[in-house]
């Protein structure tokens, strides 16, 4: 990981090798990523179900974190990428520093406020009785390191922005590797270590993420990078930091109305529809991963090599960008959907054996899984108005689908109409291809008119 690397330069080459070249390792580093949560589940799941539950309920505070430290490292990533593509390299490695400067920032208000109220932050997610004692356990734990995330989030997307998505692939195996081994240690003890339960999964995924970090420094501050990371440019520069939020606050109140519409479809639901329909759109919703895992990478390659297109001055190149991705992501989300209708019974049969759940499974798969790879359009066209330095279009194409569509309609549809649980889900598919076509018209027109946040090049 430390051997000599040059900058990819995505300006230039054939535009659907170099998106699957770089979407590929995106792939399975988002696949790693969430590995950490499966194997503590997994593991933390011999501990009881109330442990199961807790980690669950802490979960959804860290969302918001997640959320709030990709906002800051999507702002860094763009400019860094812009300024990569205008050939001024000093820029790069300023904004690389700066965005390390915004993480601790950030991470630590985060860390601190998330300490301070920590209890009421479980209460007001759902912890009680059992629940909320090893809740807190597991939470207290996860907060005092949620710093963590802000700085492996720049690392993240400071590879993106290079073109050095295959190192970041690497460093997310061996930390996931990491995680691996060290959960059934921490959690239950093992050769002489003290068995620390539900809390000792949450310290084996902060040592994991540890691990990430320093090997990802290590590595950007190689001799042999071109862009490296350096202490120097840990000098707070207003100028720069301007520029990161000016992308990043909108990426991440972006990334924050998707947890809080899903979690306000899913209350709906199980106000109409009880458990079975909460326990089927949370089902669902774990299958729909995989489905968008391909255009999730194809919307990170993109943004990168539209940031150095627009930063090279190459609008016909950011243009065809923009739209092959899109094909891309449509076509293979479009394509699990179809898996997802002809297998259905199978896919959900995996995960339960209850006769209401499967049923209202099924038809969430029959009825949305067709609009998949629409879905997936829309999440690629956030992405490129992100990589052209305008954030706030990609937040109201989300806050068009929850707060426009889907909520209100799906509301009014079941608990004022009271049509069956297949009218809340056809107002999701409904979403999903008004916000695409509204979403493409939108960053169409932005791509062709050069709409772009001034850059330090």
């Amino acid at each position: 990981m430390t051997a000599e690397h040059n900058v990819k330069d995505l300006t230039v080459g054939n535009i659907p090798k170099q998106l699957w070249s770089l979407a590929w390792p995106m792939m399975l580093s988002m696949f790693f990523y969430t590995l950490y949560s499966i194997v503590d589940t997994f593991w933390v799941s011999k501990l009881s179900t109330e442990a199961i539950a807790a980690v669950s309920i802490s979960q959804i505070t860290l969302y918001v974190m997640i959320a709030l430290s990709m906002g800051i490292a999507v702002g860094s990533g763009v400019v860094m990428a812009m300024s990569i593509g205008a050939k001024n390299k000093p820029e790069a490695e300023r904004i690389l520093g700066q965005s390390f400067v915004l993480a601790a920032i950030s991470g630590l208000f985060f860390t601190v406020v998330s300490l301070i109220f920590k209890k009421q932050l479980l209460i007001a997610s759902g912890a009680g009785g059992d629940i909320f004692a090893p809740a807190l356990e597991y939470f207290t734990v996860t907060s005092a390191g949620s710093i963590l995330f802000f700085f492996l989030m720049n690392v993240m997307f400071a590879f993106n922005s290079e073109g050095d998505t295959f190192t970041l692939t690497k460093l997310f195996a061996v930390s996931t590797l990491v995680n691996v081994v060290l959960d059934p240690i921490m959690i239950f003890g093992r050769w002489g270590f003290p068995a620390l339960g539900i809390s000792g999964a949450a310290y084996a995924t902060l040592i994991s993420q540890v691990v990430f970090l320093v090997l990802g420094i290590v590595v950007l501050s190689g001799k042999k990078r071109n862009i490296r990371f350096s202490f120097k440019n840990l000098s707070f520069k207003w100028s720069s930091v301007k520029q990161i939020l000016k992308i990043g606050i909108p990426a991440s109140l972006t990334q924050v109305i998707n947890p809080i519409g899903l979690a306000a479809l899913i209350f709906i639901t199980s106000q109409t529809f009880l458990e079975a329909g909460a326990i089927a759109f949370s089902l669902v919703f774990r299958v729909e991963f995989f489905a968008f895992l391909p255009a999730a990478g194809f919307g990170f390659a993109a943004m990168a090599m539209i940031g150095q297109s627009m930063g090279a001055g190459k609008l016909e190149r950011a243009q065809a960008v923009f739209k092959k991705a899109i094909v891309l992501g449509f076509l293979s989300a479009s394509g699990f959907g179809v898996l997802s209708i002809l297998f259905g019974g199978y896919i959900v049969g995996i995960f339960t054996t209850d006769a209401q759940v499967m049923n209202y499974s099924l038809l969430y798969l029959w009825i949305v899984a067709g609009t998949y790879g629409f879905l997936a359009a829309a999440m690629i066209e956030a992405s490129v108005f992100q990589a052209m330095g305008r954030s706030w279009p990609g937040f109201w194409i989300f806050f068009t689908k929850f707060m426009f569509i889907s909520l209100p309609l799906g509301y009014v549809l079941t608990s004022v109409f009271k049509f069956d649980i297949w009218a809340m889900w056809t107002a999701i598919a409904l979403s999903n291809v008004v916000v695409a076509v509204f979403g493409y018209l939108w960053s169409r027109k932005t791509v062709k008119t050069k709409k772009t946040v001034e850059v330090l090049v």
